[in-house]
């Protein structure tokens, strides 16, 4: 893919002496800087929202976004027209990204303490991880007792303890800690594009990623975001590295060095994301083998080496006792993949959108096709959108195995690197303007001014869009209860609150919660709380060795009990550890009951069944029973608790 072998590499048209270098970093000291200055201001600016009087149903909150975007987009403007003053400019930049990242978002999410869509969907899950590690450090799975972690945790485990850290409860902490990282997101994105291209053109690169992860909601999922902003960037640092080893010269050891931690840092927040990463980057080796007609496979050996050893210690460091379980004899099937959704059956094509982002990804694609075999970043954004098609086409072959890729989690790459093309083609016009095109003496000037204000113009038309782009999220981040039971809205507490049924548990057990393995379908609880779980919502979210059919039919064989000897029986007999307590929702019948959930790949709506427990079981020593509001909160008093 990348190049013919029966034709010698093109050359680059532009003379030698006036081709764009990567810029030297400030110092060594820059990543550090950039990161901490991305986390003061976007504290500052997700303060500064706080207090803004955004009263709801009102164009408040559009016209601060809208006015926001475009202060945020001068300052970055700013900072590109400094770019010969690097100890100016670059500081410009980290900032003006940071805002970018933030305020959009933030401004989205006024007044609520809630992140996107609130606890609801997949979110449920994701604060359900956060409050594992804010409750302890020990790498443990999200929800079931005794089994190491499936899903990768590492975002996780780095936000629970900054919340334990600054002792904000884990559910409170998921908004700030999100919207931070998307700002620290940004500034890695520059500062690995700044590796491959000039400062103003990497600036231009960053701006692009970040409007491409908002516009396509990748701020919905921020832990896939850290690594998928930097897909394309790594890619073309890939494609360099190749370059390298087919013309005879050492693969920089620095920018693979670069590449592998990009992998190692997906392969413990998005597996995902990694596997994608060294997909792009197979294809470019593979392409660059192809070229110099094996000539190249020595030093290209060595380079995927120098990467694979930057990227494996933190995949050993995560995924050893998973592996270690699963050659344990550990075995079930995962059900993650097997989820399509409109965006997975239907390829992106963003270049087609009518909208600031879509006029980006049209000027990409463009400048990729026309500049692939003479410019290594358009080879890499090339490749990465490439494999992007390819991987959702291999998806939905995968449909004949009963599976999918979620193609659907690639999408900001993809709209991300045909953006990023954007960036090549104006500076290839306005050098073409300038010198090739019969112009005004006076005009030739201005010409990197008219594309700065186009550009603002762009900034600030995708900012805008922001709140229509995640309308879909409002009605859960506004009527999700809080632990107390109170809304966003100001509602009044609802009774059975998770504060409620937390304190019964407690007073109950005698034991920290997560000690305490509970089976209920009442998610709230599961997330903001640190209890074990006996069984997942869904099975997408179950941990592949935990059985979840196994789980679910056993949960229906012990409401089926007649007695609580045979309940009892039931219990010990699980191959798994049982519930300690039950949290089931009382009907008027005097029966107790919980929903359980079927896989219903390939539809999306999840199928249920109802467990239905007649409270006579519980009616024995071994238990005891305190209502709390439409709930029944049951402890087994005899049941061990979690070692």
């Amino acid at each position: 893919m990348t190049g013919s072998a029966t034709h010698p590499r093109v050359r680059s048209p532009i003379p030698a002496g006036q081709r764009r270098r990567p810029a030297a970093a400030l110092s060594w000291l820059e990543p550090v800087a950039a990161v901490v200055v991305a986390v003061l201001v976007s504290a500052v600016a997700q303060l500064v929202v706080s207090r803004l009087p955004i009263p709801a149903g009102t164009n408040v909150g559009l016209a601060l976004t809208s006015s926001s975007g475009l202060l945020v987009a001068l300052v970055l403007a700013a900072s590109g027209m400094l770019a010969r003053r690097p100890a100016l400019a670059a500081p410009l930049a980290w900032a003006g990204l940071s805002a970018l990242a933030t305020l959009p978002v933030a401004l989205l999410l006024s007044g609520t303490r809630h992140y996107i869509f609130g606890i609801s969907g997949d979110q449920a899950f994701r604060v359900e991880f956060l409050t594992r590690f804010a409750d302890s450090a020990r790498l443990a799975d999200v929800a079931y007792a005794d089994l190491p972690p499936y899903y990768p945790a590492g975002w996780f485990w780095v936000g629970g303890r900054l919340a334990s850290l600054f002792g904000v409860e884990a559910w409170a902490f998921y908004k700030p800690f999100a919207l931070t990282s998307m700002a620290v997101t940004a500034v890695l994105a520059y500062l690995l594009w700044t590796r491959v291209t000039s400062r103003t053109r990497a600036l231009g690169a960053a701006v692009a990623t970040v409007l491409a992860g908002v516009a396509t909601t990748a701020a919905y999922t921020p832990y896939s975001w850290l690594t998928a902003a930097l897909v394309a960037p790594a890619a073309v640092l890939g494609v360099r590295l190749v370059d390298a080893a087919c013309d005879g010269r050492r693969p920089p050891v620095g920018s693979a060095v670069a590449v592998g931690l990009v992998l190692g840092v997906a392969a413990v927040t998005h597996t995902q994301i990694a596997a994608f990463g060294v997909f792009v980057l197979g294809v470019a080796g593979l392409g660059g083998l192809v070229r110099s007609r094996g000539r190249a496979l020595v030093r290209l050996v060595i380079a995927a080496g120098i990467v694979a050893i930057a990227a494996v210690p933190l995949v050993l460091v995560f995924w050893t006792p998973y592996w270690l379980a699963r050659l344990g004899g550990a075995s079930g099937s995962d059900a993650a993949q097997r989820f399509l959704p409109e965006s997975g059956a239907q390829f992106p094509l963003p270049m087609f959108s009518a909208t600031p982002l879509g006029v980006l990804a049209l000027a990409g694609t463009v400048w990729i096709v026309l500049r692939w075999r003479t410019d290594p970043v358009a080879r890499g954004l090339g490749i990465t959108a490439a494999c992007g098609y390819a991987w959702y086409l291999l998806s939905t072959l995968a449909l004949v195995a009963d599976t999918t890729l979620l193609s659907f989690r690639l999408e900001p790459i993809v709209t991300a690197a045909l953006a990023c093309g954007s960036v090549g083609a104006a500076a290839d016009v306005v050098r073409l303007v300038r010198d090739r095109l019969p112009v005004a003496p006076g005009l030739a000037p201005q010409l990197p001014v008219l594309a700065v204000v186009l550009a603002v113009a762009v900034v600030v038309g995708q900012v805008q869009a922001t709140p229509k782009d995640y309308d879909w999220s409002r009605s859960a981040q506004a009527s999700d209860r809080y632990p107390d039971g109170t809304s966003p809205t100001g509602a009044a507490p609802t009774p059975g609150s998770v504060a409620e049924l937390a304190g019964a548990i407690d007073g109950m057990t005698g034991r920290p919660r997560d000690q305490v393995v509970v089976l209920s379908s009442t998610y709230s609880l599961l997330t903001y709380e640190p209890y074990r779980t006996y069984l997942t919502t869904i099975a997408q979210y179950s941990n592949p060795i935990a059985d979840f059919a196994g789980r679910r039919d056993r949960v229906l064989a012990w409401s089926a009990s007649r007695t609580p000897a045979e309940l009892l029986a039931a219990l010990d007999a699980a191959p798994e550890r049982p519930p300690s307590v039950f949290v089931l929702q009382r009907g008027d019948d005097g029966l107790l009951r919980m929903g359980l959930t079927y896989d219903p790949f390939p539809a999306q709506s999840q199928r249920s069944v109802t467990a239905t427990f007649d409270p006579r079981v519980f009616d024995d020593p071994a238990f005891v029973r305190r209502d709390v509001g439409p709930y029944a909160v049951i402890v087994r008093t005899d049941a061990p608790p979690v070692g």
